[in-house]
């Protein structure tokens, strides 16, 4: 029993790779910046919402440097920046053997 319902997952499961533009480019706004938010896909199941919000949201690291009592030290840290311009928006749905993401992209500039 285990074995055929193993066998029907590996024959009627594939690779699933769509992207989805959900508006046209804006070619006055530069791509610098690129956010997303993603949700899971458990056999085939979407967990979870994405959201405009969250993908506008960028993080990448920084670099500081701060002054402390033994000298200057450097640290890096998580920043953010919000994408206020759209590029672009596209709906990405990736998948192998039940399994798989959605995620939205962003570009555009801060």
């Amino acid at each position: 029993m285990i074995v055929a319902l193993i066998l029907l997952v590996l024959v009627t499961s594939g690779c699933v790779r769509i992207d989805t533009d959900l508006q046209l480019p804006d070619e006055t706004v530069k791509p610098m910046l690129t956010g997303e938010d993603c949700v899971g896909i458990y056999f085939g199941i979407g967990t979870g919402t994405v959201r405009m919000t969250e993908a506008m949201k960028t993080y990448h690291n920084v670099q500081q440097e701060r002054q402390t009592t033994s000298g200057p030290e450097k640290s890096t840290v998580r920043g953010a920046l919000l994408i206020r311009r759209i590029h672009s928006v596209v709906l990405k749905d990736e998948g192998t053997l039940g399994f798989g993401r959605r995620c939205l992209e962003i570009k555009g500039e801060p």
